[in-house]
């Protein structure tokens, strides 16, 4: 694993909440959760809850094991400490009174042990408990008898205030002596760093206010948070730990779950971290693994892993479609790709890849009238290609060869043109234009029918006349020999000799031109 990210773990057990930065939202990456539980999945499925029973199975979930009956215990010990202090008239004393009597029952029915790594499901079984877990509980006691708190949130500790806006009453569970971090120049640079990458500080303001205090402010700075982010802290938490014992996918599901309850730009910095250790040698021979590749790059700014995503589509696409020739995966694993990336430059590159690479193997397998459409797509993301242009025009002249029916194929290219107007102004189009109206012109001539000729010749006259386009001088001159007999059987010497004129200016050694040309 990095030996930066490995270490600052024991800084990031408890790292400020602030909102995520990547170019991809958390909400459509989060489709990839994967849930312990049928219990956790119903959990953890309102983002936002809104009732105590909500809650409480949010905060439950995190333990694998637990379950509707779980729940149910939770909802059992809650009500008898409700029970307890509705007994004891709670709201009828002064505010002051009112959170001192809550923190000494629930200390005293809940909290018998402390434990760096407890979670809410312990401390309501065992009293088992953290700063997390504990302000968790004091805050769904403070929610059910409607008392206004706070969740204060250091670098290395969670604590509740109760009425922050008058007495300021600190609801204080544990003290913060679980750890101590003390971040190294390397680290703050590489966090900073991370920051401006994912525009959520200017350069300008690194400049001007420097790293540590930019460091000191999105990273150490004590926060308000609510209630379900401290929620999704249990989660954070336990990536956080599992990244320690190098279980990187453990980390990576732990911490899905956390940005689900709460996207957090740190929460995305190590997501981004343990895919990266996930990815290390991975041959990529598995849509899964494809998944994750991809999931690093829309986790990442724009514009920062551009080449390196598109070389990683060229390996698939070389391992899938040309090794393999596994279309249907090598399609799917191109919409995984495109879905990755915000950037449009890098979208047109994955783009033109799939679509010539595509087109360029149904081509090699003579299967011209489906790949012309397919390298016409990828012409779209790359005009200036010459590759591609050389490409595009061989398929062409390959169905001028082949197709015997000349006008059919101008209607063919007249469809792609109809469907992909940009084209009819490229070269290959031209080119394929030019080809077409001299073949439907010949064509037409040599069946005797001399206006369907003229028309094609015309056209074939006109798109040679604007020199977008070249074609082998024999080729015309046979196109006007045609011509030239067509007439010459209708009786027409005067439109014989015209044409066989023309013909001999492309190719002036033509003896059935010079024959025609010299008749009286």
């Amino acid at each position: 694993m990095n030996t930066v990210l490995r270490s600052v773990l024991l800084a990031l057990g408890l790292l400020a909440v602030v909102p995520a930065g990547a170019q991809t939202s958390a909400t459509s990456l989060s489709s990839r959760v994967v849930y312990a539980s049928a219990f956790e999945q119903a959990a953890l499925a309102p983002q936002t809850p809104r009732t105590e029973a909500e809650y409480l199975a949010q905060l439950l979930a995190v333990n694998p094991a637990s379950t509707t009956a779980t729940l149910q215990q939770a909802e059992g010990r809650l009500s008898e400490l409700y029970a307890q202090l509705d007994k004891e008239k709670i709201g009828t004393k002064p505010l002051a009174r009112q959170v001192r009597s809550i923190f000494e029952l629930a200390h005293q029915r809940f909290l018998t042990k402390y434990e760096d790594a407890a979670t809410f499901d312990r401390t309501v079984q065992s009293g088992v408990y953290n700063c997390v877990s504990a302000s968790a509980l004091y805050a769904l006691i403070f929610e059910h008898y409607h008392i206004p708190y706070a969740i204060r949130q250091k670098p290395t500790h969670v604590y509740l205030v109760a009425d922050p806006q008058a007495s300021n009453i600190m609801v204080e569970t544990t003290a913060p002596t679980f750890g101590y971090f003390l971040p190294d120049a390397k680290f703050k640079k590489a966090y900073v760093d991370y920051l401006v990458d994912s525009k959520l500080v200017s350069q300008s303001e690194v400049q001007q206010q420097g790293l540590e205090e930019i460091f000191k402010q999105k990273f150490q700075a004590d926060k308000t948070i609510s209630l379900p982010q401290l929620i999704s802290l249990q989660y954070y938490n336990q990536g956080v730990l599992a990244l320690q014992a190098d279980e990187d996918e453990k980390a990576y599901h732990a911490l899905k779950k956390a940005e689900k309850l709460f996207p957090a730009t740190e929460t995305n910095y190590l997501l981004t971290q343990s895919l990266a250790a996930r990815l290390e040698g991975n041959g990529y021979n598995k849509l899964e693994d494809v998944q994750l590749l991809t999931e690093f790059y829309a986790r990442q700014p724009a514009t920062k892993y551009r080449d390196e995503c598109v070389n990683a589509f060229k390996t698939i696409t070389q391992k899938f479609l040309l090794e393999r020739g596994d279309t249907a995966m090598y399609r799917t694993m191109y919409g995984t790709f495109l879905g990755s990336v915000s950037d449009t430059s890098t979208r047109h590159s994955l783009s033109y890849v799939y679509y010539m690479q595509l087109g360029r193997m149904l081509a090699m397998q003579q299967h011209t009238e489906q790949a012309f459409p397919l390298l016409l797509q990828a012409f779209r993301y790359n005009r200036v290609s010459p590759e591609l242009q050389g490409l595009i025009s061989a398929v062409v002249q390959d169905e001028i060869n082949v197709h015997r029916n000349s006008v059919g194929l101008l209607q063919r290219l007249d469809k792609y043109s109809a469907d992909y107007p940009f084209l009819r102004s490229t070269a290959p189009m031209r080119q394929a234009y030019l080809y077409s109206y001299a073949r439907a012109a010949y064509d037409a001539f040599m069946g005797n029918k001399r206006a369907e000729g003229k028309k094609y010749l015309t056209a074939f006259e006109q798109a040679y006349a604007r020199k977008e386009a070249t074609i082998d001088a024999s080729q015309v001159a046979t196109i006007y020999l045609a011509a030239s007999i067509a007439s010459g059987k209708a009786n027409d010497l005067t439109g014989a000799r015209a044409y066989a004129r023309k013909g001999l200016a492309f190719e002036p050694t033509n003896p059935d031109l010079k024959r025609i040309a010299s008749m009286n």
